[in-house]
């Protein structure tokens, strides 16, 4: 039993003194040759007049060249459900940090995205807008675009 009990110890101690395994994400193989962005939807709870909220929009090309993107601040086709769209002034509320940014082959990146409410402006309860980013390079009638939905619900 003594032998038992000591054998648990040392196990645990060794155990104890292990580095902890550090993970670093990368995209799935599957995802790896595709252009994606994250995240899909971005909540702003109890928002109001003079508020700042950001968040990071990572971008991933997937092309085999460097490709320049193209993000801007885009009125939703249609709002959730419980929300609206977002006012006119909402688009000079929005702050993209990089609205062309360029990235390498496979390479991934973040643009912050603020939206920062001056002190007298009006916004309905709850409301949307989508972050929208588009592969620059694309030629043609038909042009795919990426959209990050941000709700906002207000205090």
């Amino acid at each position: 039993m003594k032998k038992l009990i000591g054998l648990i110890i040392v196990t645990g101690l060794l155990l104890a003194g292990c580095a902890p395994k550090v993970e670093t994400l990368e995209p799935s193989p599957e995802l790896y040759d595709e252009v994606w962005i994250s995240p899909g939807k971005v909540n702003v709870g109890n928002f109001y007049p003079g508020a700042r909220a950001e968040y990071q929009l990572t971008i991933h090309n997937g092309n085999d060249q460097p490709t320049e993107f193209s993000v801007t601040f885009r009125v939703p086709g249609e709002a959730a459900e419980g929300f609206v769209t977002a006012p006119s002034e909402a688009q000079d509320w929005v702050i993209i940090a990089d609205p062309t940014p360029v990235l390498k082959a496979k390479e991934t990146k973040d643009v912050l995205i603020a939206v920062e409410m001056p002190k007298d402006a009006k916004a309905p309860e709850k409301w949307e807008f989508w972050i929208a980013v588009r592969d620059a390079t694309q030629t043609g009638m038909i042009q795919t675009e990426l959209a990050c939905r941000w709700l906002v619900t207000m205090r």
